[in-house]
């Protein structure tokens, strides 16, 4: 019996035990008030953190601060403040993951215990989470050593319940980092706090425009704090800070809105707008939690010792040592090894497109460089640059990279760009498979990113290109961080074996035969190897750069009539294109007021044809003739109906249709584009258009050019594909007629500029080649009064007393120029006569027009 009470008593005991136990972990008990009151403890209860945090709080140990930096690399990075609701957040994430961008979110705890499924969402999608502290309380600076850690640790245990880690980031809202603030973030467990001076809310931005011009305006290593819920509080939009900003909340006509469906609206068009804004200029978005990593890189590289050879690997391991200290961080990369031969097959064989040169209005090319064993070269290269204000990308290889880190420093110092190229530079890189080539973008793309280098560019080998490479970078791009690469050859090389020990004026002159080359184009790109063994001079290449830039970049060559000679001078133009680095080139995208990147129209909208019995209506009253066309093959009832006059009715008032022919260079379009922006007047231009075919394989097609006139407003017409006459072969001149109209509809398709208006090359007509026009779709043929002969005249006043002679009052005078590279005083002429007639030199001021401007009526 007395076994049986000590059984039983020892059983009582351990259920006293047990529920002790239980109550003081899960219960909170207060006897403060005399009498015993428990409540149930919460799972968020930190109350054991916040006793730890006080008892090891050391004011000698505090937090690092992440803030903007100063880098090279064209970076930003991206943060959310506050929380909205879950369907809100689930558009945010979508979006981010549509530009393979990710971020940091900065979450209050109360809202992120109110709803911890939304917590779950952001960090399903890849996301870091940071705390924004309990509530979002501002000038915590204010606040006690006790209250701020109660704060910190409280955020911090909601957190880490929800999502399993701590978290390392913290970010208080429009609050000074003191030093009381900095040692108790670190005794609460955070590793940084962030301080961000780039504040935007739903009320930010009133059209794309607005975010395109934010983000170009930004520099490299800021970091944007985008708030989900409120305005901007003053001291996120400063003196210093609006400045900088497109658009604020306190701005005269913006009033705040308080409709919280229309504000969570809104905040998802900025971000939309905002996203689109970085990838369309290729800016690359890394995680706050990478900043450390190259802000140290920049910071080392003020020792100019710090990358020499003897200390490259103490260098290597301590980067090392960061980027495994930031694995916690959430760098998915960096945590988990790439599964190549996954991404591949995903990739489905699609393909990377190759980049010779750039589709690009932007007045601006690239020179690019690869070979860094000759220091001596590339000391007199770095040096031509600089004197010629010019910035070049240097592709580097795996070896370069650790052999030659100084050299990749004095690059990067002078302004210059580091792309990736890869480890195999010798020809059998085209034998390797599609995974070795993965792996090997990919370990150079991690070297360079260690060293605080980020690059959107891959030159394989020596400008190499083959299936397989294309197929490896497109299945990279799948990886977010290679979402922007983009695979670069060249459309120049000058250095080549046939011009071994040959000198510089030689080789240019062979290089760039003034026959087919007037100048460089826009968008080109310049490839330059430094370590070839062609030349023993280490000045050449050098002096190569400076020819090249003073003679094609600068400036440029057209030809000038010689009446003695009965032939034409090569002369110089100005031209004035600038030499920038291809991340330069690949983020700076054509918009509305800003010149650069477009696209390829795939699937343009073509004309529609007609039937033989429309098309001989459409010439007796949309054919503007010549009073010198031969019209012997017409019958008679149409001899007197076709038009001869070459005039246009514009119901009596004097009017100026300058037209312009054929196709020529950058100097001599450029100028003349110059000069009709100098008047504000409008012209046509009738295109032989196999020069801007991009299939066309001639070495001088020209695209640009075309989409550079189209965007100055001016009509644009056919001349034919191959300034095939109106006497060639019917079906033959069919096909040329609507491929010419459909290869400018692929470039310029998208501008309102291209116009259904044909001209005869050299005025010729036939019936049947009239015919033919008319049956393609064309809806006038247009030839003019005024033929100038501009190509073959002597001087600017004598074109200019041409037209003066053959003016008709009281009709539209349609002027035939020419914009070939023998129309040396074309532009010179044009100005004189647009001059004289502002001046009322003829009489009645003569308006200028374009042709639509009548025509389409």
């Amino acid at each position: 019996m007395k076994k049986k009470h000590i059984i039983l008593a020892s059983i009582i005991f351990l259920v006293i035990i047990f529920i002790g136990t239980f109550i003081y972990k899960n219960y909170n008990v207060n006897i403060s008030s005399g009498e015993v009151k428990i409540s149930k403890k919460s799972i968020y209860d930190a109350s054991k953190e916040i006793k730890e945090a006080l008892n090891t709080l050391n004011s000698d140990k505090t937090v690092d601060t992440i803030t903007n930096i100063n880098t090279s690399s064209d970076i930003v990075s991206l943060s959310f403040e506050g929380l909205s609701d879950k369907a809100t957040i689930g558009k945010i994430i979508h979006s981010l993951d549509k530009y393979g961008i990710k971020a940091t979110f900065f979450i209050p705890g109360i809202k992120a215990a109110e709803d911890s499924s939304i917590v779950e969402i952001i960090q399903k999608g890849g996301h870091d989470i940071g705390s924004g502290t309990l509530s979002s309380t501002k000038n915590m600076e204010k606040l006690s050593t006790k209250e701020l850690i109660t704060d910190f640790c409280s955020t911090n245990k909601i957190l880490k319940s929800i999502t399993g880690e701590n978290p390392i980031l913290l970010k208080c809202n429009a609050t000074v980092y003191n030093k009381n603030i900095l040692t108790s973030a670190y005794a609460s467990g955070n590793k940084y706090v962030v301080d961000s001076n780039h504040y935007l809310s739903y009320q930010s931005f009133k059209n794309y425009g607005q975010a395109y011009r934010y983000i170009n305006n930004l520099a490299k290593g800021t970091i944007i704090s985008i708030k989900l819920d409120g305005v901007l509080d003053s001291s996120e939009y400063g003196e210093k800070i609006v400045k900088e900003k497109p658009t604020i909340n306190n701005q005269a006509g913006i009033t705040e809105r308080k409709d919280k469906e229309d504000k969570e609206v809104t905040i998802l068009q900025t971000v939309e707008w905002l996203l689109k804004s970085i990838d369309e200029q290729k800016r690359t978005v890394v995680k706050l939690s990478e900043l450390p990593n190259i802000k140290n890189h920049y910071e080392l590289q003020k020792n100019e010792n710090i990358f020499t050879n003897e200390n490259t690997m103490k260098y290597e391991n301590m980067l090392k040592n960061k980027s495994t200290e930031n694995n916690s961080l959430g760098n998915i990369e960096s945590k988990n090894n790439i599964d190549f031969k996954e991404l591949i097959e995903k990739n489905n064989k699609k393909i990377k497109p190759v980049i010779s040169e750039f589709y690009t209005t932007q007045k601006a090319l690239a020179y690019t460089f690869r070979g860094l064993s000759n220091d001596a070269t590339l000391d007199k290269v770095l040096k031509v640059l600089k004197k010629l204000n010019a910035k070049g990308t240097f592709f580097v290889t795996k070896e370069e990279i650790l052999k030659y880190p100084d050299r990749i420093n004095k690059i990067l110092s002078q302004g210059n760009e580091i792309g990736n190229g890869g480890i195999t530079t010798s020809s059998t890189l085209l034998n390797k498979s599609v995974e070795e080539i993965c792996k090997e973008i990919y370990e150079v793309d991690k070297l360079l990113k260690e060293k605080g280098i980020l690059t959107n560019a891959y030159m394989p080998g020596y400008g190499y290109e083959d299936a397989e490479i294309q197929e490896a970078l497109s299945a990279m791009t799948n990886i977010p961080s290679f979402k922007s690469y983009e695979l670069i050859t060249f459309s120049k090389s000058p250095l080549i074996n046939k011009y071994r020990n040959m000198n510089a004026e030689k080789i240019v002159s062979s290089y760039f035969n003034t026959n087919s080359y007037v100048s460089l184009e826009k968008g080109e790109i310049v490839y330059f190897r430094l370590d070839s063994d062609i030349f023993k001079n280490d000045d050449i290449i050098a002096n190569i750069i400076e020819l090249v830039t003073k003679n094609y970049v600068q400036n440029g060559y057209i030809h000038k009539y010689n009446e003695k000679l009965q032939s034409y001078d090569l002369v110089q133009k100005s031209l004035g294109y600038s030499i920038v680095t291809l991340g330069n080139l690949q983020k700076t995208i054509e918009t509305s007021s800003q010149l650069g990147r477009y696209n390829i129209i795939s699937n343009p909208i073509p004309m529609k044809k007609r039937t033989y019995k429309d098309s001989l209506s459409m010439m007796k009253t949309n054919y503007i003739g010549n009073e010198d066309v031969d019209l012997s093959d017409f019958n008679e009832e149409e001899k007197l109906s076709i038009d001869r006059s070459g005039t246009i009715n514009t119901n009596g008032q004097n009017t100026i249709f300058f037209t312009f022919d054929d196709w020529g260079g950058d100097p001599i379009i450029n100028e003349i584009l110059d000069v009709l922006n100098k008047h504000k007047v409008k012209a046509g231009f009738f295109v032989i258009s196999k020069y801007a075919d991009i299939t066309s394989g001639i070495s001088n097609i020209n695209p640009n050019l075309l989409r550079t006139i189209a965007l100055n407003g001016h009509d644009i017409g056919s001349h034919n594909y191959n300034h095939e006459l109106l006497e060639t072969n019917k079906q033959e001149l069919g096909v040329s007629l609507i491929k010419s109209y459909n290869v400018m509809a692929n470039i310029i398709g998208d501008l309102h500029s291209l116009r259904p208006y044909f001209r005869p090359p050299t005025l010729v007509l036939r019936r049947e080649g009239l015919e033919s026009v008319f049956e393609s779709g064309y809806k006038y043929s247009i030839s003019g009064n005024i033929s100038t002969h501009d190509y073959e005249s002597t001087s600017a006043q004598e074109v200019v007393n041409f037209i003066q002679e053959r003016l008709v009052k009281g009709s539209g005078n349609v002027v035939v120029m020419h914009m070939n590279n023998q129309a040396y005083y074309t532009a010179q002429a044009l100005d004189i006569f647009l001059t004289n007639n502002e001046k009322g030199l003829y009489g009645e001021k003569y308006k200028v027009a374009k042709l639509s401007d009548y025509l389409e009526k």
